[in-house]
């Protein structure tokens, strides 16, 4: 009897080994937000980013050490539009509008982090992620009554993401992914003045926040 009791413990054991799998890739895209500088338009904000709500792509990797700690990475691409904003300045003998505007910001890049997953319900598991990186950004080229003013500058900085996931299981093997993440960098660019030839460092900050939905594999 104990034989078969220690026979049945074994083989469901090996039962669950053979089920838990170690690594998932998931795809997954949506919304993202721009938020706090990035978001501004004030012309007396020196960060402000301009930038309207645009999209994200995605694609996490991760690898669990056991059932609840495990390393994640994620590759990503966004882009924004941006919106414009009007200026005008007192002349004393009258008033100038100038209307300020620019061209899409595009980024993209590489993350890697600690991960932890556990399982709130059957067939759904919830995972926590907090990653370092780096990131290029393309600071759009800026306009003044849709004339040049300055050129489009590509800049690389470090990055740092936070969030949560769920993983809704639809089959052995593959599951619904649905992604919440918060986004923040502060690249560096060389800022070219057109009219004097004049280059400056800049810094711009960029918070975002993404929601996303996909699908992931197991195995």
């Amino acid at each position: 009897m104990i034989a078969l009791l220690a026979g049945s413990v074994l083989s469901a054991q090996e039962s669950d080994n053979a089920a838990f799998k170690k690594s998932f890739l998931a795809f997954h895209a949506g919304p993202s937000v721009p938020i706090s500088d990035f978001a501004s338009n004030n012309p007396g904000n020196d960060e402000a980013g301009m930038a309207k709500t645009g999209f994200t792509i995605g694609m996490n990797y991760g690898y669990r050490f056991n059932t609840h700690f495990g390393i994640e990475a994620a590759a990503f691409y966004n882009q924004y539009t941006s919106k414009k904003t009007v200026m005008t300045f007192d002349l004393g003998d009258g008033t100038e509008s100038i209307e300020l505007s620019l061209d899409n910001w595009y980024l993209y890049g590489l993350t890697l982090g600690p991960s932890l997953e556990f399982s709130p319900a059957k067939k759904l598991s919830a995972g926590l992620h907090v990653q370092g990186g780096v990131a290029n950004v393309r600071l759009p080229a800026f306009y003044l009554n849709g004339e040049d003013a300055t050129k489009a500058d590509w800049g690389i900085g470090p990055v740092l993401q936070a969030g949560i996931n769920l993983k809704i299981e639809a089959g052995k093997q593959v599951f619904l992914f649905v992604n919440g993440d918060y986004q923040y960098m502060r690249p560096e660019f060389n800022i070219l003045d057109i009219w004097t030839d004049d280059t400056d460092k800049g810094y711009q900050k960029i918070s975002v926040l993404n929601a996303t939905a996909g699908i992931g594999i197991r195995f």
